[in-house]
C-alpha cells in the first residue's frame, strides 16, 4: 500500500484543506521568485508545488461536482438541461 504524499511540514497533502493547501501553494511561490535556493532544493520546492497545485485541482473539482449533483436534485434536470434552458431565455 502506497504511502500517502507528506509536503515538507510533514502533513499529509490527502488530508489537507484547500485553503491550507493554497495557502502552502503561494509560500512555495514566493519562495521560488525570492531566488538563492540551491538548485536540488529549488527543484524539491517545485516538485512540491506541483503536488500542491495538484491538491487544489483535486479539491476543485470535487467540490464543482457536488455543486453540479446538488443542483441537479434541486432541479430535477441535467447541468446541460439547465445551461440549455438558460441559453433560451436569454435569446428571447
Amino acid at each position: 500500500m502506497p504511502r500517502p504524499k507528506k509536503n515538507q511540514s510533514g502533513t499529509d497533502l490527502e488530508t489537507m484543506t484547500f485553503e491550507d493547501a493554497f495557502r502552502r501553494l503561494g509560500e512555495t511561490a514566493e519562495a521560488l521568485e525570492a531566488g538563492g535556493l540551491p538548485l536540488a532544493e529549488a527543484t524539491a520546492v517545485y516538485e512540491q508545488g506541483m503536488a500542491l497545485v495538484q491538491r487544489c485541482n483535486q479539491l476543485l473539482n470535487e467540490t464543482e461536482l457536488k455543486i453540479t449533483r446538488l443542483k441537479e436534485s434541486y432541479t430535477g434536470s441535467t447541468v446541460e438541461e439547465v445551461l440549455e434552458w438558460d441559453d433560451e431565455e436569454t435569446d428571447a
